[in-house]
């Protein structure tokens, strides 16, 4: 259970990372190590649904124990 937990945070961690980044390109108005603001924000959801999916199955066994 605690290294879903841990797997969940830090994909939520990423995706806030890729978040910025992502906010970062939008400013600049260019890509950020090669990558476009859709790429990115793209990376974002999946890295979030990664995470939210860790701590739901974390979530679920504890409750399950």
């Amino acid at each position: 259970m605690l290294v879903m937990v841990g797997i969940g945070r830090v994909f939520l961690g990423l995706a806030l990372l890729v978040l910025v980044t992502a906010w970062i390109s939008g400013v600049r108005g260019g890509p950020v190590f090669g990558l476009s603001q859709q790429h990115l924000l793209g990376d974002a959801t999946v890295m979030a649904l990664l995470g939210i999916g860790a701590m739901v199955d974390a979530f679920w066994h504890a409750r399950n124990r």
